[in-house]
């Protein structure tokens, strides 16, 4: 691809396949360290599907 061409994009066929929320907590554990938990919510869309599960939605959590 030259420097000269651009690509072209067709934004009005915008299909949304994935969602992710992260949200970060601050919390204290038992013996008083500070802890981080990070909490992950993912959501999937699919296609043309048979499937009644659309979205699929996944939920994560860590201490870091």
């Amino acid at each position: 691809m030259s420097y000269e061409t651009q690509m072209k994009f067709d934004f009005g066929e915008k299909r949304l396949i994935k969602e992710t929320l992260i949200k970060h907590f601050e919390e204290t554990d038992l013996e008083g360290k500070r802890r981080i938990h990070k909490e992950i919510t993912e959501k999937r869309w699919f296609g043309e599907s048979d499937t009644h599960h659309n979205p699929t939605v996944s939920h994560h959590s860590e201490y870091l």
